[in-house]
C-alpha cells in the first residue's frame, strides 16, 4: 500500500483534523488512549461470546489497535513540527492519513534503518556527548527513538482500512463464522464486524477461504461496511448481493469516540461531566455493540418458472431507537479513570452506559 498522489488526494486533512502540537499534549493523548484501549480489551475478554472464535477475533483486533498506538508512541515520542493528526469531532482517533504514513514507513523501513546506526552505537555516542562535551544529546535521542520505531512498525502490528479474519465452520453443517475490521476513512473510527451465516455451497468441502465464492463475499463486505450505514443496511446489502449466503446473526463493535476536553471536542451529558473536571485531565472512551438477528426467511422474485431467492427478515423490536438504528439490540459501555467512575456512580450520570473503571497508574 504505497501513498500515491491519487490516494493522498482522497484523504486531505479536513477541518476536524487537528495536529497535536507539543510533546506534553502528544504524550498525554497517547497515554490516555492506550490505557482506555487496554481497559476496553480487558472488559470485552471478560464478556460472553457466541463462540470462542468470536472472542478470539475481537481480542486479536484490539491487540492490533493497541499495538498501533504503541508504535505511534515511538514515532511521536519527539513530535515532528506537523504533529500527530487526530479527528477531534465524534472520533478522537488518529486521522486516516496517519495509516497511510505508517504504510509508507513500512515500505521504506529497511532503507531508513540502513541510514541509522545500531542501538549500541547511538547509545555510546549519547554518552560521549553527555560526559565529554556536556551536551544534551537530543538529536541522538531522536535517532534512537526513530530506530526503535522502525524496528517495531510492521504490517502485522498495525491496523489498516480493512483486515479480514479467518473463515471458520460452525459445527458440521454449512454454517460459518467470519470476522473483519475496518478503519472508516470518513469517520476516522475503528469497527469490528462479526458474522454468523449459512452458505449453500455446491462443493462437498463447503465454503473455502481460497475460493472465488468467498472472495465475492469478502469484496461485498468490504465495500458495504461503511460506518455511516446502519447494520441492517449492511446485512441486507450482503444478503442481496450474494445469492447463496444467509446472514443469521450480525454483530458490530463500534469503538469510540474518545473524549478529552483538553484535546477533543465534547458534547452532551458526558461532555458536561468531563468539562466539569477539566483541571484533572479527564478522558473517556465509549464503545457500542450492535446485534442484528434473523427472525425468519422469505422468498422473493418467485414466479411460474422460478422459485425465487431466499432472503432474511431481521428482527427489529418495536423500540424507537432500535428501529432508527436498524438493530435487534445495542449495548453501550464507557471507560473512564477510576476516580471519575466513582463520580458517575455517585451521581447516576449516563445511566444508559455500563461504566468500566480504568485503574490508576501503579494501582494494585
Amino acid at each position: 500500500m504505497k501513498p500515491s498522489s491519487e490516494i493522498w488526494r482522497d484523504f486531505n486533512v479536513d477541518e476536524n483534523c487537528v495536529a497535536l502540537l507539543g510533546e506534553d499534549r502528544t504524550r498525554v493523548y497517547l497515554s490516555q488512549i492506550r490505557r482506555a484501549l487496554v481497559a476496553l480489551g480487558d472488559d470485552l475478554r471478560a464478556q460472553p461470546s457466541v463462540t470462542e472464535s468470536e472472542g478470539t477475533a475481537v481480542a486479536a483486533y484490539l491487540e492490533r489497535l493497541a499495538q498501533t498506538y504503541e508504535v505511534l508512541g515511538l514515532r511521536h515520542f519527539f513530535p515532528e513540527a506537523a504533529g500527530l493528526k487526530i479527528d477531534t469531532t465524534d472520533s478522537g482517533f488518529v486521522h486516516f492519513s496517519t495509516l497511510l504514513e505508517l504504510a509508507a514507513d513500512i515500505d521504506s523501513r529497511d532503507e531508513k534503518l540502513a541510514q541509522l546506526g545500531a542501538v549500541g552505537e547511538i547509545k555510546r555516542a549519547m554518552l560521549d556527548e553527555i560526559v565529554n562535551h556536556g551536551v544534551h544529546p537530543r538529536r541522538l535521542q531522536i535517532d534512537l527513538m526513530q530506530r526503535l520505531y522502525l524496528e517495531s512498525v510492521s504490517a502485522e502490528k498495525t491496523i489498516r482500512a480493512f483486515i479480514a479474519g479467518k473463515l471458520e465452520r460452525v459445527g458440521k453443517s454449512d454454517n460459518y463464522f467470519w470476522s473483519f475490521s475496518t478503519y472508516d476513512r470518513a469517520l476516522n473510527r475503528p469497527f469490528v464486524y462479526l458474522l454468523y451465516f449459512s452458505y449453500a455451497s455446491d462443493s462437498s468441502d463447503g465454503l473455502r477461504e481460497d475460493s472465488e465464492a468467498f472472495a465475492e463475499i469478502r469484496s461485498a463486505a468490504e465495500h458495504g461496511a461503511l460506518g455511516r450505514i446502519g447494520l441492517l443496511g449492511f446485512a441486507n446489502g450482503l444478503d442481496h448481493k450474494i445469492d447463496r449466503i444467509s446472514p443469521k446473526l450480525v454483530k458490530r463493535l463500534i469503538i469510540g469516540p474518545y473524549w478529552a476536553p483538553q484535546l477533543t471536542s465534547t458534547e452532551g451529558e458526558i461532555g458536561e461531566l468531563l468539562e466539569s473536571f477539566a483541571d484533572r485531565l479527564p478522558y473517556a472512551m465509549r464503545w457500542e455493540t450492535e446485534t442484528l438477528l434473523s427472525e425468519r426467511e422469505t422468498q422473493v422474485g418467485a414466479g411460474w418458472f422460478t422459485k425465487g431467492r431466499t432472503r432474511q427478515v431481521f428482527w427489529i423490536p418495536k423500540d424507537p431507537e432500535l428501529s432508527a438504528r436498524g438493530v435487534s439490540q445495542v449495548a453501550r459501555s464507557l471507560a473512564v479513570p477510576a476516580w471519575l467512575a466513582q463520580q458517575i456512580e455517585a451521581n447516576g450520570t449516563v445511566p444508559d452506559h455500563r461504566c468500566v473503571s480504568i485503574p490508576q497508574v501503579g494501582a494494585a
